[in-house]
C-alpha cells in the first residue's frame, strides 16, 4: 500500500484531509482606506491636459485644409459629370432629329437642353430630352460646368472637353 503524505492535519474520523493555510495578519479596514485615497487622488494633471489640447490642435490644422481640397474636388467632378451628361444628352436629341439651329454658343445650348429639345420627327417625335438640375446662368457651378463643353457652329454639335 502506498503511503500519503500531506503538510496538513489528518482529520481521523472522516478521513479526508485538512490542510492549513496561514494568512498574513493585516489590517484589511486600513488597506481599503488607503485605496480610497489612492482613488481621490487619481486624475489628469493640467500639463496632461495642456498635452491633450495641443495633439487635438495639431490634428485640426492638418485636416481642416484638406476637407477643403475634398470640396473643391468634389465640385470639379460634379461640372464634369454634369457636362458628360449634357453633352450625350444634346447628341442624342441631334440624332433623334431635334431642331438645335438657334444655338450659337455653349451658354445657349446648355440652357435649351436643360429647358427639354423635342424631336419634331422620326420615332422619338414628341419625347422630350431634358437634363435636370443644371446650375443658373452666372453661377459658379454653370460656370465651371461650360468650361467642359465646347461648342461646334460648323456642326452644331455639343462636345465634351473635359479628359476623365
Amino acid at each position: 500500500m502506498a503511503r500519503i503524505t500531506t503538510t496538513g492535519k489528518m482529520n481521523a474520523a472522516l478521513g479526508t484531509i485538512q490542510s492549513e493555510t496561514t494568512q498574513p495578519k493585516h489590517n484589511t479596514m486600513k488597506n481599503v482606506k488607503l485605496n480610497i485615497r489612492k482613488l481621490g487622488r487619481q486624475g489628469f494633471s493640467l500639463v496632461e491636459m495642456l498635452v491633450v489640447i495641443a495633439v487635438i490642435g495639431i490634428i485640426a490644422a492638418i485636416a481642416i485644409p484638406n476637407i477643403g481640397n475634398v470640396n473643391a474636388a468634389a465640385r470639379t467632378s460634379t461640372a464634369k459629370r454634369n457636362a458628360q451628361t449634357l453633352a450625350s444628352t444634346f447628341s442624342a436629341a441631334l440624332a433623334a432629329g431635334a431642331p438645335v439651329t438657334g444655338y450659337s454658343s455653349v451658354t445657349d445650348a446648355v440652357t435649351g437642353l436643360s429647358g427639354g429639345v423635342s424631336p419634331t420627327t422620326g420615332p422619338f417625335s414628341g419625347k422630350q430630352f431634358i437634363v435636370p438640375n443644371v446650375p443658373a446662368v452666372g453661377s459658379t457651378e454653370r460656370g465651371e460646368l461650360e468650361g467642359y463643353l465646347t461648342w461646334d457652329p460648323s456642326n452644331l454639335t455639343l462636345n465634351y472637353a473635359g479628359g476623365f
